[in-house]
């Protein structure tokens, strides 16, 4: 699986990617995304979160469908602030044992698990030009989906890895069982005034961006905050760039038009209650592993767009997720996005 997503990540090269402008140049149009994350692109080894992609559609601004009109008291509420935009996205995620010869699976590793699913999301963005309060970025989103054979990530694996002549994963009798499951979230992501910077050499912006977010579900119940740093240039082209959740995920912004390109560095903590795929099924007896309450993401990355076009690559160090993980998990990103 790991040769396959390190050839998708490829061809992602001439594929859409995931994005959508806050400002009247990009207002005009939609954005289509494609999000690979897989260790091939880091590391190479099969274990814990070993794959993940999503395909994705963003709308052009102020145009939300009549099914998403209810949202409005919640945003307003919220967000100080009508809906701007929608989206939707379907994915599929695949997690493994270390060691994908044992048959049975080790009771002490990742459970093996798919995850085939569906997002809808909705934004807001309040933006208080010249006032000293932070303007910001708030999405909410519902995800839901299949876990277990239903969700063909032994066919996705094993079927590719036979193409390739990889070693061929032997534990997949042993993954989750079949559970409909899903998840609520909503994150904020800020550009406060006091942490942007401009300066004379060669035209280079700074700033910080914070986050925070929660979500609840039989998914995955979990609070987090995080912070970006960044430095490049037109900075204010977009809030960072997309990821499959559980990192923060969702909408990646950028105007188009000239040349825009950063280098980012971050962290994310999260506070994790449940998560299914550590935890196992909900209902019924299947593998499971202790979870750590308490995971971090540390990531750095670049991203360069022009024109309609964006790509943007992230590496990211995971710490452990259960209480049996031997080491740290690292994996790398690619979005690829096109503006249409």
């Amino acid at each position: 699986m790991k040769y396959w997503l390190g050839g998708a990540a490829l061809i992602a090269a001439m594929s859409p990617g995931a994005a959508l402008a806050q400002d009247a140049e990009a207002g005009d149009k939609g954005v289509f995304s494609l999000v690979v994350e897989n260790d091939s692109l880091s590391s190479g080894a099969d274990r814990n979160y070993t794959s993940g992609i999503k395909f994705a559609y963003v709308s052009q601004l102020e145009e939300v469908p009549g099914f998403l009109s209810g949202t409005r008291g919640l945003t307003q509420a919220i967000s100080g602030s009508d809906p701007d935009f929608w989206g939707v996205a379907i994915g599929q995620s695949i997690f493994t044992p270390e060691d994908i010869t044992a048959n049975p699976a080790p009771p002490d590793q990742h459970p093996y698990a798919g995850w085939l699913y569906m997002q809808i999301m909705i934004g807001a963005e309040e933006d208080r030009p010249g006032n000293l309060e932070p303007r910001y970025l708030d999405t909410y989103e519902l995800e839901f989906g299949v876990t277990g054979p239903s969700a063909l990530g032994e066919e996705a694996q094993r079927g590719i890895h036979q193409v390739l002549g990889a070693p061929d994963p032997q534990g997949w009798d042993s993954q989750l069982n079949d559970e409909f499951a899903f998840a609520v979230s909503f994150d904020r992501r800020w550009r406060p005034p006091w942490a942007q910077l401009s300066t004379d050499v060669g035209g280079l912006e700074f700033d910080l961006t914070p986050n925070a977010g929660v979500t609840l579900g039989t998914l995955r119940t979990e609070a987090r905050v995080g912070v970006a740093a960044r430095v490049g240039w037109r900075l204010d082209n977009d809030y960072g760039p997309p990821r499959v959740r559980p990192s923060l995920a969702g909408v990646e912004h950028f105007s188009g038009g000239p040349l825009s390109w950063q280098v980012f560095a971050g962290v994310q903590g999260r506070a994790v209650a449940h998560n299914l795929f550590l935890d196992g099924n909900t209902f019924e007896d299947s593998a499971s592993v202790d979870r750590t309450p308490l995971v971090a993401d540390f990531q750095t990355g670049f991203s360069v767009s022009a024109g309609d076009w964006r790509i943007a690559y992230t590496y990211v160090w995971r710490t452990e997720e259960f209480e049996t993980q031997p080491t740290r998990q690292d994996f790398g990103a690619i979005a690829i996005s096109v503006r249409l």
